[in-house]
């Protein structure tokens, strides 16, 4: 692997500026105990020029980064990530990966590189499996990082409340993930309400909605639920309900073309579901209906 002294272009300065002190952060090995859940290699601030470019072939350690400002690109496994302002990621051991930053707005970065037989394990069970994660706020979680070199350079002093931090910074994201999630399902169920409501002369079923938005129908059908307390079918089907009533209220269309331009089955399943629905059939609606306006114009 590649050190940095072997790119010729970086000066020392420009990639490795730690908070506090004007030299590296490296941690003493283990002493006085047999085993740490975390070995801590160095963490700190970057402040690159235009030049600035890492490539790790494969990196050896868990590496997590956060920009504070300016602009970045992440190449990892094959893939290219834009990097800015409030945007992390955790590079795994054994990864392949190069990271610059932007020659016209480069960026700043917090880091900390270290070692753990367990850290896998940790962000696999809180599925923060995801290289890059956009638009998180971990600048409070690396400051309190960086207090901690007051108290020692030795992994034995500092494994627990470095960890501590660590996973702070994994359940930040964790919430984030989920949060956003949310956000996006919130936003599935609008978008299928709304094609709903665009949708009452249409032929559809939840397998058109599954096609239609990339989702399962469990999946939409939960989300949908949970937004506005009802299923898509029986929103579709109140929907077809009420247009079905103004038809009847405003036009000429005879109970046979109502069935057939909201898309039931047949004359008879549209009375019986109007009648299930509304405890009168639809054909004794419409004289109700005309009753009513005949007395209401003899009144007047």
């Amino acid at each position: 692997m590649k050190k940095y002294e072997d790119f010729k272009l970086i000066k020392k300065a420009d990639i490795e500026f730690f908070s506090g002190l004007e030299g590296e952060i490296s941690f003493a090995p283990f002493s006085g105990v047999k085993r740490l859940p975390l070995e801590i290699s160095r963490f700190g601030i970057t402040n690159p020029d235009k030049n600035y470019r890492i490539k790790r072939n494969p990196s050896p350690c868990f590496i997590i980064e956060y920009i504070l400002s300016g602009e970045g690109f992440l190449e990892i496994n094959g893939d290219k990530h834009k990097l800015e302002q409030n945007d992390a990621y955790i590079i795994h051991p054994g990864d392949i990966c190069e990271y610059y930053s932007s020659s016209k707005n480069p960026y700043r970065k917090y880091w900390i590189n270290f070692r753990s037989s367990i850290f896998f394990d940790f962000i696999k069970s809180y599925d923060v499996m995801d290289r890059v994660i956009h638009g998180v706020d971990l600048k409070d979680s690396f400051e309190e990082l960086f207090n901690l070199e007051k108290i020692s350079n030795k992994n034995d002093d500092l494994c627990l409340p470095v960890s501590k931090v660590i996973y702070d910074i994994i359940f930040k994201i964790a919430m984030h993930q989920k949060e956003k999630s949310e956000m996006l399902d919130r936003g599935l169920a609008a978008n299928v309400k709304d094609y709903l409501e665009h949708s009452l002369n249409t032929d559809i079923s939840m397998d058109t909605l599954e096609e239609a938005f990339y989702h399962s129908k469990s999946h939409i059908t939960k989300e949908f639920k949970k937004a506005y307390n009802t299923t898509p079918y029986a929103y579709l089907m109140d929907l077809r309900m009420e247009f079905a009533k103004n038809l009847l209220k405003t036009t000429d269309k005879t109970i046979k073309e109502i069935a057939e331009y909201l898309c039931f089955s047949s004359e008879y399943h549209f009375s019986n579901f109007f009648k299930e629905k509304e405890n009168i059939s639809p054909r004794n609606y419409k004289k109700s209906l005309i009753l009513q306006t005949n007395i209401n114009n003899n009144i007047d």
